[in-house]
């Protein structure tokens, strides 16, 4: 209940600091009246409604946190290392994998603002005409993003059960996975998709593919 009295200052930042808190995936209007000690009506009256409230949260997570610059000098080692950071990023922030996913949906100028700075940065770095590099460094980010957000369980530290003899296929397939800590197995998984992905993009350029000679970027045509 809200004490009577002067009312408390509602900001951006306590917003999201209590979103914090609370974390994303549990995340309401009534949970951060609650932890704030102010009335929902006035959260309401902020964030507008609860997607505006998770936006608001998501986007204070983004701008608050401090991505390293890559320093790989060879591409794919560039995408692998922002793979681990998006993974270890997402890992610390349950719930933010979906926004920084949706950068087409309002409220996203941080998240953006981010995505135009790694990929720009990748282009510039390694040469790559912008389409492509937005194409590497995104679909690599989607599956880091994804590993992180969807599949928790492939970074923990627990052993495979047994499995059945029938299957003795998968069973010494994950007898050989589990052999990897954790963020080896991330590693393997996501330098095979950078390395695929670089690797197609080489011999069937979609980019190239869907643009007219006079709009396909520069080495595309």
């Amino acid at each position: 209940m809200v004490s009577p009295g002067r009312p408390r200052l509602i900001t951006t930042e306590r917003i999201v600091e209590a979103g914090k808190r609370i974390t994303l995936p549990r995340l309401s209007i009534r949970g951060v009246a609650k932890e704030l000690g102010v009335s929902e009506m006035s959260i309401y009256r902020i964030v507008g409604d609860l997607e505006g409230l998770r936006a608001m949260v998501a986007e204070g997570i983004v701008a608050g946190h401090v991505f390293p610059e890559p320093t790989a000098t060879d591409p794919e080692d560039a995408l692998v290392e922002l793979a681990h950071t998006l993974r270890d990023f997402v890992m610390a922030n349950p719930g933010i994998g979906q926004h920084l996913t949706r950068l087409a949906a309002p409220r996203h100028e941080f998240t953006i603002r981010l995505a135009e700075g790694q990929q720009a940065a990748f282009a510039s770095r390694f040469g790559y005409p912008p389409a492509q590099a937005s194409l590497l460094v995104s679909t690599v980010a989607e599956h880091a993003i994804a590993l992180g957000e969807i599949n928790p369980l492939s970074h923990d530290d627990t052993a495979p059960g047994p499995l059945p003899e029938q299957a003795p296929t998968v069973r010494t397939g994950a007898e050989s996975i589990a052999l990897l800590s954790p963020r080896e197995r991330f590693e393997w998984s996501i330098r095979a998709t950078a390395r695929g992905s670089i690797l197609l993009l080489d011999r069937e350029n979609p980019v190239a593919q869907h643009s007219s000679p006079e709009t396909a970027p520069e080495g595309a045509k």
